[in-house]
């Protein structure tokens, strides 16, 4: 059994070097076009009896669109980690483990795209302060080398007043990024480090966290080809390898635009304002030149789309791949829709591959759950966690695993004084020589800010006592959050990455969590993340 201290291997594995060089646009926006017009709006806030004078303009509006509300912007391009780029160190992709509870039903999902080149001009310039040795200011000019995105997850939501705690609670989902979701399913359309992804979504400045920086939040489509093949029935009847390439679109984005709120808040979503239109490459090599492309179009659960798919594959001597239309538009769909559909691009030769490519296939077996710290006082008060797990690109909610009872976030693991948990989840992945998966646990325990999720205040509300009044009741003491422990608590996050050809027979890993130290806005808020939990998992060569 190997004992992985995973955080500082990746780190090791990535090194400590600075960011490397690459190119964009002379033309990127500037980080201050997203405070024009707008005004210091100060509050006085008091959290356990400690005042805290603060500017609450930075979330008057948190996300500001670049353009306009409407606008929909194209971004492609792979998944962080990437070695010699930064977006790695917050553990993404990965769901966020605190959000703000005004302006969310659930917490967020994201990840860390490194664009690809003709979509670097969604990047932005922003100054960065910093002190030399002897105490100077210094400034630089920084262009962040990857597009944050977001989309709320549409689960582990289990608060009083949270309009989609019911369904939550019963593993169920608020539809979001996991539309059709049910206890015991895996998250099918979420990606993972290594993947590459088509987005489309609204483009916005993150004023939430100075200075603003582009992201796409939320997305309303998220076509993502895995890096790791699967296995699939061809036409003919054989079992063949393909490149899968998860599509999901939905207009409900996020608490401040979606389709199904009717608050002032709220910006629906035109999802037939478009046509849905981009390219897809094959990433298996071709058996032969007499090799055809084939693919094959399959229903997810969640998919309420019945209008047609144009699919079109191509291939040439050093290209192949498939061109995909979902004509949103054209055939005038509700936008209520959902589409949730995988294709799969594969070669009609063989098992789909050339002689000289070798994938290798493990099963992993996800063994048990170790919970050896916690920042609640044990057997006083029970510790509320909400965890997630992926295993190369296959999402797990924990919570609905671990335990047979019907309310998984108020019993269980989500409400527990237990610390060992089995688990008892196999999952088949194919690695192809040369390409690696990541194993990842990660989350939260729900505090204070848990107890306020969907008690949404309009983030576009003027500057007025009744604005400031309204936050200070939902958010600081006497209040839910107060009272609740403040804000949620990192859980840490454990990662380890496998290769293909790793692992000769079997072998069992044990991995734990780690993270940065961070200081909540609460006294005595000061955590330090470190191996809160553990993984036990094997992989065994099939």
């Amino acid at each position: 059994m190997k004992r992985l201290v995973s955080v500082a291997l990746i780190l090791l594995r990535l090194g400590t070097k600075a960011q490397a060089p690459f190119s964009y646009p002379d033309n990127l926006r500037w980080s201050n076009e997203a405070n024009i017009g707008i005004y210091p709006c100060i509050d006085t806030m008091k959290v356990y009896g400690f005042k805290n004078i603060i500017d609450i303009s930075l979330i008057l509006p948190s996300w500001r669109p670049v353009v306009k509300h409407d606008t929909v912007v194209v971004l492609e391009g792979q998944v962080m980690p990437i070695e010699g780029h930064l977006g790695y160190e917050f553990g993404v992709p990965h769901v966020s483990f605190e959000d703000l509870p005004l302006y969310h039903y659930t917490h967020d999902f994201s990840f860390n795209v490194f664009p690809d080149r003709g979509y670097r001009n969604l990047l932005s310039r922003y100054i960065k302060i910093s002190k030399s040795d002897n105490g100077d200011e210094i400034r630089d000019t920084v262009v962040r080398d990857w597009v944050h995105c977001e989309w709320e997850s549409g689960l582990a939501a289990g608060n009083k007043g949270n309009k989609y705690a019911s369904v939550c609670r019963k593993g169920g989902s608020a539809g979001f990024a996991s539309a059709g979701h049910e206890r015991y399913d895996i998250i099918w359309n979420w990606p993972t480090a290594g993947d590459w992804v088509h987005v489309e979504g609204l483009w916005i400045w993150d004023r939430g966290h100075p200075p603003a920086k582009t992201e796409i939040h939320p997305m309303r489509l998220l076509a993502t080809r895995r890096n790791l093949p699967d296995k699939i029935l061809s036409e003919k009847g054989d079992s063949v390898f393909a490149t899968r390439i998860d599509i999901y679109a939905n207009g409900d984005g996020s608490a401040f635009y979606n389709n199904q709120d009717t608050g002032d808040w709220v910006r629906p979503v035109k999802m037939s304002s478009k046509d849905y239109v981009f390219n897809v490459k094959q990433t298996l090599p071709r058996p032969s030149e007499s090799s055809r492309l084939k693919f094959k179009l399959v229903d997810r659960k969640g998919n309420s789309y019945s209008g047609q798919t144009d699919i079109l594959p191509f291939s040439s001597a050093d290209s192949a791949g498939a061109s995909i239309r979902i004509p949103w538009a054209s055939s005038n769909q509700p936008d209520t829709l959902v589409y949730g559909k995988t294709l799969y691009l594969y070669w009609d030769e063989g098992n789909g591959v050339s002689n000289d490519f070798v994938i290798t296939t493990y099963r992993i077996d996800l063994h048990k759950l170790k919970i050896r710290r916690l920042s609640e006082v044990f057997f006083l008060t029970p510790a509320e966690l909400r965890l997630f797990a992926d295993v190369g690109g296959n999402y797990l909610f924990l919570n609905e695993y671990v335990s047979n009872t019907q309310d998984i976030l108020k019993a269980g693991l989500g409400r527990t004084i237990k610390r060992n948990w089995k688990i008892k989840k196999s999952i088949t992945v194919y690695v192809p020589q040369g390409r690696e998966f990541r194993i990842y646990v990660g989350g939260w325990e729900a505090d204070g800010v848990d107890k306020v999720m969907g008690h949404i205040v309009d983030q576009y509300s003027d500057c007025t006592s009744s604005t400031k009044n309204r936050i200070n009741d939902l958010m600081l003491d006497p209040t839910p959050v107060g009272y609740g422990g403040c804000e949620d608590d990192n859980m840490g996050e454990a990662i380890q990455y496998h290769t293909g050809s790793q692992i000769k027979t079997k072998e069992t890993f044990i991995i734990s969590g780690s993270g940065k130290s961070y200081k909540e806005n609460c006294p005595l808020g000061r955590r330090t993340p470190v191996d809160f939990h553990r993984l036990e998992y094997s992989i065994i060569l099939k």
